[in-house]
């Protein structure tokens, strides 16, 4: 199974992205201090933002979880 490594942009904690994540889906930071939720923007090379607060608060957000 591949997976890209991409850094969170507020913590700087390496996040590494299984190969069924594609671009649009939502995850969390990994850092228990951290836990931002981001929004992959783009698979090669692999990059993520910082999803709005705002936009988290919605009944279908459910992003995915790093373990």
């Amino acid at each position: 199974m591949r997976v890209e490594v991409v850094k969170c942009p507020f913590c700087k904690q390496k996040l590494g992205l299984l190969e069924y994540v594609v671009v649009g889906n939502l995850v969390v930071c990994a850092n228990v201090k951290c836990g931002t939720s981001l929004r992959v923007t783009s698979r090669r090379p692999a990059r993520v933002e910082v999803v709005p607060e705002p936009d988290t608060y919605s009944v279908d957000y459910r992003p995915e979880s790093y373990g």
